[in-house]
């Protein structure tokens, strides 16, 4: 019969190191990068822009959404702009567009209004919808 080897005072040291060392990479394997709070977020403004009557609501009501929705965006550019430049350059733009839809359709009726900023507001929803998709795979 042989007798296994048992580490002496020094090896039995190490142990806590090791244990440390591997959870720390097994955490760092498992974690969600910081941006995915701020894409979620976006993604519920961006839903509830969405839901806007415009026609029943008035701009203000979209004007509302839109804040919410700009803000989000840049909180999300902030966190992953680099991670993500062109998709949260097309959402800005997106963004300024139907900002500026909002501001030429002040005053006329609210069918009308709606009208005008309907393709705008298609155009957000598009530009944060292939940013959501981009994020998908790192956001689980």
């Amino acid at each position: 019969m042989t007798l296994a080897h048992r580490p002496g005072p020094r090896g039995w040291l190490l142990l806590p190191a090791a244990v440390l060392v591997v959870s720390g990479l097994a955490a760092g394997c498992s974690s969600t990068p910081a941006y995915c709070t701020a894409a979620s977020q976006l993604k519920s403004s961006v839903h509830n822009l969405g839901d806007v009557n415009v026609a029943k609501n008035g701009l203000g009501s979209l004007q509302t959404a839109l804040d919410s929705v700009t803000s989000n965006a840049k909180t999300f550019a902030a966190d992953a702009k680099s991670a993500f430049p062109s998709q949260t350059t097309a959402l800005n733009t997106s963004v300024s567009g139907l900002e500026t839809a909002i501001k030429s359709a002040q005053g006329q009726p609210p069918l009308t209004a709606a009208t005008a900023v309907g393709s705008s507001v298609s155009q957000v929803k598009t530009s944060a919808t292939n940013l959501q998709n981009a994020v998908s795979g790192k956001c689980q």
